[in-house]
């Protein structure tokens, strides 16, 4: 279940999905059989996300950092660049598994229209799902920090439930944004643990906060 990129990927894109187009359920099938439908998936076996993008591929096709770390937004986004250079073919067990056959192009670019296109509303996020989503309570390598505000993360939800269990009074909404910051920075200030930059969330808060 992989995604490898070849050389010369060309991009294509559309401002609204035509007839015979993938469809946001087709992505949504495709997920569930990748990840289990799980963004944050990182198995350490050289795929990760939603999709199981390796970092070539992710990389090839202009994204920065990690898959599993990326919004789901943009994951969707990528996807659907793949799928609209080489069809269902880079995702060839999952693609026939779940019965794939649209071969429309998908609608690329970002925004809300195109966000709305490719993901299927979810459930909010509850702790239960959160912890589900994680697995357990161990730190899996993702350093929270202001670039993940506007996400809503399992990992930032944990964390976030874990201090309001120590009495911080913070929202509890899986985006780690100024209000969340602040109190990493505090508690890192408090107790002496940092994780490089006040305000982020690595290991070593992590296991002092979660885990503790």
């Amino acid at each position: 279940m992989t995604a490898i990129v070849g050389s010369g990927l060309a991009v294509s894109t559309v401002a609204a999905a035509p007839a015979g187009a993938a469809t946001a359920d087709d992505f949504a099938k495709l997920r569930q059989c990748e990840s289990g439908g799980n963004y944050a998936t990182n198995t350490g076996n050289g795929f990760s996300g939603g999709y199981q993008f390796d970092d070539q591929t992710w990389h090839g096709l202009g994204y920065s950092g990690r898959p599993y770390q990326a919004s789901p937004a943009t994951q969707d986004e990528a996807a659907a660049k793949l799928y609209n250079a080489r069809g269902w073919q880079p995702w060839p067990s999952c693609s026939r598994k779940m019965g794939l056959t649209n071969n429309g192009p998908a609608a690329v670019g970002s925004g809300d229209v195109i966000e709305q296109a490719l993901a299927p509303a979810e459930p909010p996020m509850t702790l239960d799902r959160a912890r589900q989503e994680m697995g357990d309570n161990s730190y899996k390598g993702t350093v929270l920090n202001a670039g993940y505000g506007n996400d809503v993360r399992p990992d930032a939800f944990v964390w976030q439930a874990a201090m309001r269990n120590k009495s911080f009074l913070l929202t509890v909404d899986g985006k780690f944004g100024p209000q969340s910051q602040g109190i990493a920075a505090l508690y890192g200030y408090l107790t002496r643990v940092s994780d490089g930059q006040p305000g982020a969330v690595g290991q070593n808060l992590w296991n002092v906060t979660v885990r503790s």
